[in-house]
């Protein structure tokens, strides 16, 4: 489900920097004034924007390159756009700019445009201006402001006008790191809130942390109300208002010539009895027969396609494929319910920002005997049961009817949801370590791995992927013999069963071969740079790793040492590494396992420790003797 918050596009991660002198371009200024006018129960929304920014480098002359964006819910007017040198006080005209439309691989479609141009002739001590005018079409998508960007802001205002009969709301989010002057004024007929920061740092990435909304200072504005005719029309007064403008267009759906639909639907499940079996039934049929495109094309955005065009055209987007098992699961007296949800990137709830901010996915809910089943067929390899990884956490808006709703939240998948289960033989044959193994995955686990191999392997071999992805041993393994069992059914393990050549893998010194049974060295380098950084660090889903390895002792070899058992508990992650030597077989038992989605900044120091101790595990090796 596409949104249009306009500023919000595209802006990095965040990570503070001091010195303004020490940047390569910097913000002078950057003015938003919007102007809301309501003639005859219609709103005219005018945003004006005003961009100042300066080259303090000729380094990084990238930021030459500018993009407007809109879409067919807004309108671009008036770009005046030019570079103004200093030291000949001469002013140089953008003479070009270039309209592109926004694809992705034919995987999305969107109405999405973007203005293009280049400022001419920058270097250092140039300045850039912009100025430009977007028209808001659809009142609910007044959007927001971003008080700090990946660079420096000498100067970042907002400002709003609108109507005494008009009533806003807004909500600020990250601004207790900075000054934000607000001030409001009257005129005859209107209201002017204005919010104002000065000098805000620029931001640059940080790996796997969470979405820079959640750290970006920015502020969400919406209108509530408005009082016409000694009346009051509520736009997005509370959720409710939310709710009732999501049915409206639902009530657009096309819901005429169902009957293939409801055809196929008895098709899948006229054998089976329980609704939890006709329900998995109907997901899978869904997963399997129709591709996901995402849409994005004005209202088509926001209104579902018809169950019956989804099902012909077999293809559609997250509302499509929601709305097809909405009618496919009531066919069958299943309760279901279309349901809006906002990815893990979406910071927002629906009880503090009651607006299209917070949701941008499209899912439906089961109810079956009691138990709640969160549906997201976009999510091709998900099995039935668990929800999209990426939507764990989050507030689902669930539609009952044309006047109620439920808010639900979806819960977190616990670890032993998401386990590989790693059996390795390993013997020594010749100074090569020949194993065999086999990987037993579920849950996420199995889910990750399958779309990697679907969308990733491309034209690589299958010796040449799992090398990339598994990285055993070293560098010379080869991997023989492999094979995928079960890698398209969703509801029991992948197995996945290879054997392995891996050379130059033992250490000979005297007559000792010093071995390392950790062949897989999972989360080795996952250590976070706590210098300098500010932000969490994102975990994609809880799993769990057992592995028992057993090791043949050559003949003629006896174990002279076996490393001791090796640990490191805590609530949310740890590991345990133990050894044991029976039948001249030595067998290594590891287990590691992660119980949370986020690591935060006061967590660091442990979650490094848990990673140093795990390195220093890894290292641990065993020491045959000759006898």
């Amino acid at each position: 489900m596409p949104k249009y918050f306009f500023f919000f596009l595209l802006v990095p991660f965040l990570s503070w920097s001091q010195d303004f002198s020490d940047e390569d371009y910097i913000y002078l200024q950057r003015h938003e004034h919007i102007k809301i006018s309501l003639n005859n129960d219609k709103f005219d929304i005018v945003q004006n924007i005003t961009e100042q920014g300066k080259f303090i480098s000729s380094k990084n002359l990238y930021y030459a390159n500018e993009s407007i964006g809109y879409s067919s819910f807004s309108e671009i007017k008036d770009i005046k756009a030019f570079t103004y040198i200093p030291s000949s006080d001469k002013r140089i005209e953008v003479d070009y700019i270039e309209t592109k439309q926004e694809f992705d691989n034919m995987v999305f479609y969107s109405d999405d445009e973007f203005k293009s141009f280049i400022f001419p002739a920058v270097a250092k001590g140039a300045e850039t201006h912009l100025n430009y005018k977007r028209i808001i079409k659809e009142p609910r998508f007044l959007g927001g402001f971003n008080f700090a960007i990946h660079v420096p802001t000498k100067s970042a205002q907002l400002s709003v006008e609108f109507p005494k009969n008009v009533e806003i709301g807004y909500v600020e989010f990250n601004t207790e790191s900075i000054k934000i002057d607000f001030k409001k004024e009257e005129t005859e007929t209107s209201n002017i809130y204005t919010w104002s920061a000065y000098n805000t740092e620029g931001f640059e990435g940080e790996d796997d942390s969470e979405s820079a909304m959640y750290y970006l200072p920015h502020l969400l504005l919406y209108i509530k109300s408005y009082e016409i005719n000694n009346k009051k029309v509520y736009v997005l007064n509370d959720l409710s208002d939310l709710y009732k403008w999501y049915v409206s267009l639902i009530d657009q759906v096309d819901t005429k010539s169902l009957n293939k639909v409801y055809k196929i639907t008895d098709e899948i499940t006229s054998s089976l009895n329980s609704k939890e079996d006709k329900a998995k039934a109907i997901f899978e049929w869904v997963q399997n027969n129709i591709n996901y495109i995402a849409f994005g094309d004005g209202y088509g955005g926001f209104i579902p396609t018809g169950a019956a065009s989804t099902c012909e055209t077999r293809y559609g987007d997250c509302k499509a494929m929601s709305n097809l098992l909405y009618e496919m699961l009531n066919h069958v007296d299943i309760e279901a319910h279309r349901t809006w949800i906002g990815s893990r990137n979406k910071p927002y709830s629906y009880y503090k920002v009651p607006t299209t901010s917070v949701d941008d996915h499209m899912i439906t809910t089961a109810i079956i005997e009691n138990d709640t089943i969160f549906l997201d067929a976009t999510d091709s390899y998900v099995p039935f049961g668990m929800p999209s990884a990426f939507i764990q956490t989050k507030e689902a808006l669930m539609g009952i009817d044309k006047d109620n709703f439920k808010i639900i939240k979806v819960p977190v998948q616990k670890a032993n949801q998401s386990t590989t289960n790693i059996i390795t033989n390993m013997r020594l044959e010749n100074g090569t370590v020949k194993a065999s193994e086999k990987r037993s995955l579920v849950g996420y686990d199995k889910v990750e791995f399958v779309s990697d191999y679907i969308y990733k392997k491309d034209s690589k071999t299958e010796e040449e992927y799992l090398n990339t992805t598994l990285a055993l041993g070293n560098n010379k393994t080869k991997y023989t013999n492999i094979t995928k069992t079960n890698f398209d059914n969703k509801g029991i393990p992948l197995i996945l069963e290879y054997d392995l050549d891996i050379d130059s893998y033992t250490r000979n010194i005297s007559n000792k071969i010093y071995i390392n049974l950790n062949i897989d060295r999972s989360l080795s380098t996952s250590d976070v740079e706590i210098k300098d950084r500010k932000y969490s660090k994102k975990i994609d889903y809880q799993f769990e790793k057992n592995f028992k390895t057993n090791f043949q002792i050559p003949e003629g070899y006896t174990a002279s040492y076996i490393p001791d058992e090796i640990a490191f508990e805590d609530p949310n992650y740890g590991f345990k590494i133990s050894y044991e030597s029976k039948d001249n077989i030595i067998t290594q038992t590891k287990a590691i396992y992660i119980k949370t989605l986020s690591i935060k900044t006061d967590d660091f120091e442990n979650w490094n420790g848990f990673i140093k101790s795990l390195q220093k595990a890894y290292k641990k090796s065993i020491i045959l003797e000759h006898i």
